[in-house]
């Protein structure tokens, strides 16, 4: 994998032609040789409160648990927050997050848009592009300034099928199922209207 060393680069010692010349701003400092992995280990310690897995730097350094076991803030606040057990999925969700035929195979990996047509909020914001002028495969997603929810107003108005994020919730379940297949012509219509109403007769 090409390697990308972030580092900071004085403009006070740069020169004016450089400047000039560089592709991103010189706090993109490119020296793909110097760069290295960073392994954080197995996600594999389990926080005693609830059974959480953690990396072994998530551990709270200055708080030591009894017997030298391992609680953690982030999860339960070293056990002072009981969560709720995970309750089995309702169908057809749980074949499809478990199945193994061609079905649930092809839902899992378009997960994302399935995920986006139950949505109440969309999000919005404006991209940094500038490790893509760098080039290479090195992943990183960058915004600048805030970080939006676009959700339109909550009456709908017109179609259902105009109808998007938490508006359609306000709708009969056979006609949010038509306005989210509408909305979502590669997926299953058959499987958009099953997963429409499993979510009408579980979601409290």
């Amino acid at each position: 994998m090409p390697a990308i060393d972030i580092g900071l680069v004085p403009r006070a010692r740069a020169p004016e032609a450089q400047q000039a010349q560089s592709p991103v701003p010189l706090s993109f400092d490119c020296q793909r040789a110097r760069w290295a992995a960073h392994d954080l280990g197995g996600l594999d310690i389990r926080c005693t409160g609830c059974n959480a897995l953690h990396w072994a730097s998530e551990s709270s350094a200055s708080r030591k648990p009894r017997g030298g076991e391992a609680s953690f803030e982030s999860c339960c606040k070293h056990a002072l927050v009981q969560t709720e057990r995970m309750q089995p999925l309702p169908e057809p969700l749980n074949g499809l997050m478990s199945g193994g035929d061609s079905q649930s195979r092809l839902f899992r990996e378009r997960l994302r848009g399935w995920n986006s047509i139950v949505a109440f909020t969309s999000i919005l914001f404006n991209r940094d592009s500038r490790m893509d002028e760098i080039g290479g495969h090195f992943q990183l997603f960058q915004i600048h300034g805030s970080l939006y929810h676009r959700q339109g107003p909550l009456l709908p108005a017109g179609r259902p099928e105009d109808s998007p994020f938490s508006q359609v919730y306000l709708y009969d379940p056979a006609e949010a199922a038509t306005a989210r297949a509408e909305g979502a012509k590669d997926l299953d219509p058959n499987l958009i209207r099953s997963l429409t109403m499993m979510l009408q007769r579980t979601n409290p």
